[in-house]
């Protein structure tokens, strides 16, 4: 009797176990969305480096040639073109010389990221699970 009691209650454990993992994702699903916390975090940076103050009259053509805001403390300094843990580049697209818009591809569903709030008011979901950001730069006066 103890003997069936113990495997019932070691049975019981993994299961709650497995159904607490499949509730919440588990670590690799925690992973990922910690790496798309730091994609959107990247997005708004980039966001904020095109609209800085201090650039010249027009945007850069690409993402690499952006330079930091002077005369500022940014907290993302250290922006790279590219997707740290993919490789992938952040899409930038010039639609004028004042107006831009970054895209990045979110590794989860954004529907997913919209519910609980990551996103911001401002991020645009699209096709697939690639989410962007619009803005306008201010040139010097």
């Amino acid at each position: 009797m103890n003997r069936l009691f113990l495997v019932g209650f070691c049975a019981l454990i993994a299961a709650a176990i497995g159904g607490g993992l499949w509730v919440v994702g588990g670590p690799h699903h925690a992973r990922l969305m910690t790496q798309d916390a730091d994609r959107l975090a990247a997005l708004v940076g980039w966001q904020n480096r095109l609209r800085c103050v201090g650039h010249s009259d027009a945007l850069p053509a690409s993402l690499a040639a952006a330079k930091a805001c002077p005369d500022t403390v940014v907290l993302h300094d250290d922006l790279s073109p590219y997707v740290a843990i993919t490789g992938e580049p952040y899409v930038y697209t010039r639609l004028s010389d004042h107006e831009f818009e970054v895209c990045v591809s979110l590794a989860l569903d954004p529907q997913e990221a919209w519910e609980t709030g990551r996103l911001r008011a401002d991020m645009e979901l699209r096709a697939g699970n690639v989410v962007c950001l619009a803005g306008t730069s201010a040139p010097d006066r």
